[in-house]
């Protein structure tokens, strides 16, 4: 299993603007069978402060076959402006 970790912090003024396009991509992502997980976190105390947290069959999945699928394009497109600063990601693997 592979899971990356998307931190964001997004302009205060447009959060309802970034979560609503979120909520478009969510539901197209977790229709994909190898999408084991996908949740969406705001800071209780920061609402402009946004973490996914995405399960994925294989890292290799993700980036040759999710990673391309024709719905990022024009939703990174929608969202980056939306972003305050850039977006951290982080790469895990389940240790067992």
């Amino acid at each position: 299993m592979y899971v990356l970790t998307v931190q964001l912090s997004i302009k205060r003024e447009q959060v309802e603007d970034f979560l609503r396009e979120l909520s478009a991509l969510r539901a197209l992502i977790e229709r994909e069978p190898d999408c084991l997980r996908f949740d969406v976190l705001q800071d209780a105390a920061c609402p402009e402060s946004i973490m996914l947290v995405e399960a994925w069959t294989s890292r290799d999945y993700f980036e040759q076959v999710q990673l391309k699928r024709p719905y990022y394009t024009p939703y990174l497109a929608r969202v980056q402006p939306t972003w305050a600063k850039d977006r951290r990601m982080q790469h895990w693997h389940a240790i067992t």
